[in-house]
């Protein structure tokens, strides 16, 4: 008779329960550079009674494990009712949130658990890891564990792969993530900025800093430009106003303006690019809480003066949105994450990490190619049939 059981997140306490198994099964199984979330910000993403827009359209469950009465796993199950490009909606579901010690009979269980959830949903097919769909957060790290994780990507220890595939999960897709090393490529930065300065001004191409002083304004323009130019990339969900506005409260606190662009032709938008300091560097030492002398250590750190005052506090940072419209993708997209690079060369960054890219889009991994970037992280995406 097993001794695992299977328990459903049915209120605040055991929501609470469920973002500490995390912590708890990453304690566990020490990996190289591991930050403990802040656990006010997972809260917050994860209370179906908060702001996050994704309850309003989808059915989202969560799940623990208890082995001897004792946590030692969780997963998320969740059928979307919004456009996910390349995934009928209608027949797929998703699990998530997937956190695990190194047993084989407790990610069964999990699993089970998730899939029996989505058939009653109707689904034929479950994809995942996928914490929440359109956080663009997906799958399990499968190489480069010996590197310090960055913000908003996925973070596990290597066995997690080998339970999902022994429970008869393919791969669907994989996702790359690309070490750029600014103090050994910015010289070529530089010369990609004159190089793409001189096409973008014979095309009338203007490219400035984001205005956050009108950020909803601004934030339009993003969404436009970002429907547009991700409408063939997999896995993306198309953003409606609640979407970008939830994003942007999220990112508020960390983005800087030199390192949010845009791209206008006549006042039309036909670029974005936006950076961000890597949060998790940041918050090393909090142990998931945001204490008052936390926030002053965390105000100080991501240095919130002007983004060129050369004090350097952070050594990463993330290359995070990067898309231009179709037609004007010639020295573009180039241009301005080759800008928002060499900022954080000037900051005092030794490294960016552009994140993450779908395999299969080679104009972006070309791209990004050009300035110096090596592919150092993979993450791998899942599916089965059910």
């Amino acid at each position: 008779m097993s001794n695992i059981k299977i328990i459903s997140v049915e209120n605040k306490k055991d929501l609470e329960l469920f973002i500490r198994v995390q912590v708890d099964v990453w304690k566990r199984v020490p990996l190289v550079g591991w930050v403990e979330p802040l656990k006010i910000l997972e809260k917050q993403h994860l209370d179906p009674e908060g702001k996050n827009p994704l309850f309003k359209k989808a059915k989202v469950t969560y799940f623990i494990a208890l082995k001897n009465g004792k946590p030692v796993g969780r997963i998320s199950a969740y059928k979307a009712r919004h456009k996910i490009i390349g995934v009928d909606e209608n027949t797929t579901g998703f699990f998530g949130h997937f956190e695990l010690v190194p047993d084989s009979e407790v990610a069964g269980a999990l699993l089970e658990e998730a899939e029996n959830f989505l058939r009653k949903e109707n689904c034929k097919k479950i994809i995942g890891p996928a914490s929440f769909a359109y956080d663009g957060v997906y799958g399990v790290q499968i190489k480069g564990f010996e590197y310090l994780p960055m913000i908003m990507t996925p973070w596990n220890p290597g066995y997690y792969a080998d339970l999902i595939e022994g429970e008869g999960y393919k791969k669907i897709i994989d996702f790359y993530a690309w070490f750029i090393p600014l103090y050994v490529v910015h010289p070529r930065l530089k010369r990609i900025i004159k190089t793409e300065n001189k096409l973008c001004a014979k095309n009338k191409i203007r490219i400035r800093r984001a205005n956050l002083r009108r950020l909803n304004e601004e934030l339009q323009k993003v969404r436009e430009v970002y429907n547009e130019a991700w409408e063939n990339n997999w896995g993306t969900v198309p953003l409606d106003e609640d979407d970008m506005e939830y994003i942007a409260e999220g990112l508020k606190p960390v983005i800087i303006p030199d390192a949010a662009l845009l791209a206008e032709r006549e006042e039309e938008p036909v670029g974005v690019a936006i950076g961000i300091p890597n949060l998790l560097e940041a918050i090393k030492n909090f142990k998931g809480k945001l204490s008052i002398k936390n926030i002053i250590k965390l105000i100080w750190r991501l240095n919130k003066l002007p983004f060129s005052s050369g004090i350097p506090r952070l050594k990463s940072g993330r290359l995070l949105i990067l898309g231009v419209k179709k037609e004007f993708r010639k020295g573009i997209g180039v241009l301005m994450a080759a800008k928002i690079l060499l900022k954080g060369y000037e900051f005092g960054y030794k490294y960016g990490e552009g994140s993450l890219t779908l395999e299969n889009n080679f104009e972006i991994n070309n791209l990004i190619k050009r300035m110096g970037g090596i592919p150092y992280k993979i993450f791998r995406v899942y599916q089965k049939e059910i």
